[in-house]
């Protein structure tokens, strides 16, 4: 058996199944949405041809002339992934996990597990797992016309076809040539939602994500000339998502996030993606409109659950404390999140 932590690990995922693996697990991926004080790194755990993997992002601080970390999966979904179906072996990897980050001062880890893959099942054995919400996928192994009919909402079937009536084209950019439109867009999506910081994404992420991500594309709307609603999408192989999205609220009576939605699952059902996963909604209560919304697209749901590591309980208690105090203001927004004390 044999443990280490690394900053590329794409090799590993060559001995994992497409069904057992995805892009949120990949380097590329991890390494979006590294920080100064944040980077992407992978705790690998390995049995003759077992392999198991935990990508994440790592972050050193200083507290009281000493220095610690802490950790939390990138935006998305992420968390421990093995090549095989075995509790003991998997068990095993997370005995060595959780041995390294106390022997090597972290105090606390967030974890956003897939809700595709099911990896919280074991972890859940082992440490805290919270169910968060209900999230929606297409399945697209399915021909086009069981799509339509037995995937597709009636409702909104009549609201596609109304669409497509009234003119509205989807176009597929792979080159992203319409990226300013789309940053425009999801900016002003964000505003009007009156979304967290950590929603907003600058020009650069997006060329690292074109240039990083090999399969991918800018979904658009185009109404009279005109783009008024975007989605980026990506996949790898058996998964394609549904990532960042905008558009323009003077056209929603249009109805284009709609007809994009069924278009962009048959741009990648073309592609080989067979579920494509369009996540949850703004909360836990499936009677928010977004949630409401993507149910429209498939009556098949899934679970995404949460994961809270704590290894040091007296300094991480400490930590909170010190953070409730010298911020009273932000208790509130932020009193459910375990890293509460980064913000």
């Amino acid at each position: 058996m044999e443990s280490t932590v690394v900053k590329k690990w794409n090799a590993w995922l060559n001995k994992f199944s497409a069904v057992n693996k995805d892009i949120y697990f990949r380097e590329e991926y991890v390494k979006l949405y590294e920080k100064q004080n944040e980077d992407a790194v992978c705790f690998v755990y390995e049995e003759n041809d077992m392999v198991f993997l935990f990508p994440f992002l790592r972050r050193r601080f200083e507290y009281q002339n000493q220095f610690y970390y802490d950790f939390e999966t990138a935006y998305g979904y992420g968390g421990p992934i093995s090549n095989v179906d075995n509790y003991v072996f998997y068990n095993n990897a997370m005995d060595s996990f959780k041995n390294y980050c106390v022997e090597n001062n972290y105090i606390a880890g967030f974890v956003r597990f897939h809700p595709l893959l099911n990896n919280y099942k074991n972890f859940s054995k082992i440490n805290d797992v919270i169910f968060d919400r209900r999230t929606i996928a297409v399945d697209l192994s399915l021909t086009e016309v069981d799509i339509w009919m037995n995937e597709i909402h009636t409702k909104n079937r009549n609201v596609i076809k109304k669409s497509i009536r009234s003119g509205l084209e989807f176009i597929v950019d792979r080159d992203f040539k319409n990226l300013n439109d789309f940053m425009r867009l999801y900016t002003e999506t964000m505003d009007k939602v009156d979304a967290d910081a950590f929603y907003y994404f600058d020009e650069n992420y997006y060329q690292l994500f074109r240039t990083g991500i090999k399969d991918n594309f800018l979904g658009l709307v185009s109404f009279g000339g005109k783009i008024i609603a975007g989605a980026v999408f990506f996949y790898s192989k058996d998964y394609g998502h549904y990532h960042l999205s905008g558009s323009d609220s003077n056209y929603l009576k249009e109805n284009p996030n709609n007809f994009m939605l069924y278009e962009a699952a048959l741009e990648l059902k073309a592609s080989g993606v067979k579920k494509f996963h369009l996540g949850g909604g703004y909360n836990s209560e499936e009677s928010n409109s977004l949630y409401q919304f993507k149910r429209k697209f498939s009556n098949k749901t899934y679970e995404f659950y949460i994961g809270k590591m704590i290894f040091n309980h007296i300094l991480y208690e400490e930590l909170c404390e010190e953070w409730q105090n010298n911020y009273p203001d932000k208790q509130s927004a932020y009193k459910n999140i375990l890293l509460k004390y980064k913000y």
